[in-house]
């Protein structure tokens, strides 16, 4: 007697996967349905209030390139560089460029450069020609143009510049229709560093690096590249970075296939000794006894192979602790302070004879006992 319920357990089984595929499909980050748009500076026009950066060691064209070979169509990028990202043209090319995308697409926003705050404390990015009454990208008006204009359903927005943190404010201020991943360089009330390191994270983890891959899966994940970024920034710039997610974006949303792991100690972070004294880094690669150390704020062709007797790891990252009295550095004065928190190397302080609006978070660097 023929079987009569094989073709149905077939056809259930055909169903069953194809659902699986699909679920397993949404979990996965598309660059094919990925809109970018990029703002990078170094220089501004006001060059005596916006310190230019070196232009030979520029990193946000790097991260452009790894997700163009993760496969973010070059029809799909705008790139806006130096002397080119004045402030109407920004804005006009944003508004524009967020018409273009269709429903279920996602929009990938990242700057890099200078962020300030006006006497009202509301934050900009620095755009090229800020000075007097032309003032920068107003951080509010990039989720309202997303919201305004985007068709999508969920956007990324990274920031490498001081104050960044902001953003995670303007995007949970009220209620959004797209979905948010924010991932900010420094804390709202926080100046970022003038090295790489935040954009570095973001290009290992679009680029899979082994050591991004904190559960060691075989995946990055958005929550491990964001996470990664974190502890770099504490560990290596005494800042503290911010992570913020909304609505359906997924943290777990794999980014891409990662590395494999030759060792345990693959981004192990650690100080080393080079030349003339210990410095900060992580460990990405290990051979014969030896290991290759990454040092924050260096270049790749600036990585050594060294001995384990020439590795560390601090036991103690502040001195510092709350409730202590100090005096913070700000523009080449000190000005009384007392710290409220610590994170690492980084300080949350109050300065005495100043509104808690001027709180801010500082690096060790900037901080020293009272006299």
């Amino acid at each position: 007697m023929r079987n009569r319920r094989a073709p149905i357990l077939v056809l259930f089984i055909a169903v069953f996967l194809s659902a699986v595929l699909q679920v397993k499909a949404a979990d996965n980050w598309d660059p094919q349905r990925t809109w970018v748009f990029f703002v990078g500076l170094v220089k501004w026009k006001d060059s005596e209030n916006f310190e230019s950066f070196p232009a030979d060691i520029r990193k946000d064209g790097v991260l452009l390139d790894s997700l163009k070979k993760r496969g973010v169509p070059q029809s799909q990028i705008v790139y806006l560089k130096d002397t080119a990202a004045t402030t109407n043209v920004v804005e006009s090319k944003f508004n524009e460029f967020l018409k273009r995308p269709a429903p279920g697409d996602w929009v990938f926003v990242y700057f890099e450069g200078h962020g300030y705050k006006t006497d009202d404390d509301v934050p900009y990015l620095a755009t090229y020609d800020v000075a007097g009454k032309i003032l920068g990208w107003k951080f509010d008006a990039i989720p309202a143009a997303i919201e305004r204009n985007f068709k999508g359903s969920h956007a990324i927005i990274a920031l490498d510049n001081c104050y960044a943190g902001a953003m995670a404010t303007s995007v949970t201020r009220s209620k959004r229709r797209v979905s948010y991943a924010v991932l900010a360089s420094s804390m709202a009330s926080q100046e970022s560093t003038g090295n790489w390191t935040f954009t570095e994270a973001l290009i290992s983890g679009f680029n899979g690096a082994a050591y991004v891959d904190q559960d060691r899966d075989g995946r990055v994940t958005f929550a491990e590249m964001s996470k990664n970024a974190e502890q770099d920034m504490l560990f290596g710039e005494e800042q503290v970075a911010t992570t913020v997610f909304t609505g359906d974006f997924d943290p777990q949303t794999v980014i891409t296939d990662a590395a494999a792991v030759t060792s345990p100690r693959i981004g192990e972070r650690v100080e080393a000794y080079s030349v003339d004294g210990w410095y900060r880094g992580f460990i990405t690669g290990v051979q014969g006894g030896k290991f290759k150390i990454h040092y924050y704020g260096y270049e790749a062709d600036d990585d050594e192979w060294v001995t384990a007797k020439m590795i560390r790891v601090p036991k103690t990252i502040s001195a510092y602790k709350i409730g202590d009295k100090v005096e913070v550095e700000w523009k080449r004065k000190w000005y009384p302070a007392h710290i409220l928190n610590v994170k690492g190397g980084s300080h949350y302080v109050s300065y005495d004879d100043y509104d808690v609006d001027e709180n801010e978070w500082v690096p060790t660097k900037r901080i020293r006992r009272k006299s």
